[in-house]
């Protein structure tokens, strides 16, 4: 019920109403129902199983399932229930994505490599911010610790909440929102510091949007449910054409989806290669917002990119976090339905050099822990 509420939506948007009036139409749809029905296997094995923390009733989920090269939604949940046909929590329900929006901040920050690179150190410390009207505003991080020097990487990877804002303030917040527009976001953004810890209600939709772009390599890529509309005497009827057009530079994607690789293989989404391999070298990050109000994972395979929220329909506490959340629903989906791993291919504009993880300068691939790191030209 919920891809079709999806159908009928875009069947509104995308063709002319005098197209839509005749009768015996054929309407082509992107749903795959091996994927739909293994996102409602995880759904309905997951969910019980989170509800066994005595903090954790009532929950909520929704998803959307995407192919990773063409935008097309292979599957989508509105609703815990699949048979629900109300609210449609996918297309609607619009909540906070707390840490959802940091690739959004570091990608604003390596796409000026004047200023930063994927190992430029930042600083993980205190920072108190006039936030407007005189108030301050001093965010702290999920575990109330600082952690001092970190690298920019480690950052991300860790989902570390004052480095973000150092850096998201130092970038600027207007530019921030101006990344979050190119990432496919239409609804208006309010630049205040807090944007830069997810102080921004999106619906999952609008989520997997903005993870799209990342996903398809910086090439803005509209999502469909509908590949074809004919007539019922089998002609194919006017719609409007699908545009794809590259909205974020594609080195600074690659150094962004790096990142995003490292916090599935050693940051905030490890949980992942609990159950899938990690020749995979899945890319993703989990949100978290205040109070554990929400619990999110946005992350993809070589084939598939998908969105979980999960949370509560009254905005009470959920008792998880996304990576105790969300991101049990999502490895369960992509345990099931994953078939290729991750090949980044380096534009034109990269190189990659090795780096001394203890000095942070160029070394020898033979540099007893020396890593390999993706850098602009120059």
């Amino acid at each position: 019920p919920a891809f079709l509420d999806l159908v009928r939506r875009q069947l509104t948007q995308e063709y002319r109403e005098k197209d839509l009036t005749s009768e015996g139409l054929r309407i082509f749809t992107t749903l795959d129902t091996r994927i739909q029905d293994s996102l409602q296997r995880s759904i309905d094995n997951k969910l019980p199983q989170l509800e066994k923390n005595p903090k954790s009733k009532h929950l909520e989920a929704a998803s959307v399932v995407t192919r990773r090269d063409n935008g097309e939604i292979v599957a989508l949940a509105g609703a815990r229930n699949n048979g629900d046909t109300g609210f449609n929590r996918a297309l609607d329900a619009l909540r906070s994505i707390g840490s959802l929006i940091k690739p959004a901040v570091y990608l604003t920050a390596v796409e000026a490599p004047e200023k930063y690179t994927i190992t430029t150190p930042v600083s993980d410390t205190r920072i108190t911010i006039n936030s407007g009207n005189g108030r301050l505003w001093s965010p702290q991080n999920y575990d109330h610790r600082e952690h001092g020097i970190v690298s920019l990487h480690t950052a991300l990877a860790h989902s570390y909440n004052l480095a973000t804002v150092r850096v998201g303030m130092d970038m600027g917040v207007a530019r921030v929102a101006k990344t979050l527009r190119n990432m496919g976001i239409t609804r208006d953004i309010d630049p205040y510091p807090s944007l830069l810890l997810g102080a921004i209600s999106l619906t999952p939709l609008e989520v997997t949007q903005m993870y799209q772009t990342l996903a398809s390599d910086g090439f803005a890529t509209p999502l469909r449910a509908i590949r074809a509309v004919l007539s019922s005497s089998g002609e194919a009827l006017q719609h409007y054409p699908y545009t794809v057009r590259q909205t974020i530079d594609s080195g600074a994607a690659y150094i962004t989806n790096t990142m995003m690789q490292e916090v599935v293989r050693e940051g905030t989404g490890r949980f992942a290669y609990t159950a899938i391999p990690p020749s995979y070298n899945l890319a993703g990050k989990t949100g978290t917002t205040d109070e554990m109000r929400d619990s999110w994972f946005a992350g993809f395979s070589g084939d598939y990119l998908s969105v979980v929220w999960i949370g509560r329909d009254d905005n009470k506490p959920t008792g998880v976090s996304g990576s105790t959340g969300a991101l049990r629903v999502w490895t369960a989906l992509m345990q099931q339905i994953a078939q290729q791993p991750v090949e980044l291919t380096p534009p034109d504009s990269i190189e990659m050099v090795w780096v001394d993880p203890h000095t942070g300068l160029r070394a020898s691939e033979y540099c007893p822990g020396a890593r390999y790191y993706p850098y602009i030209k120059g």
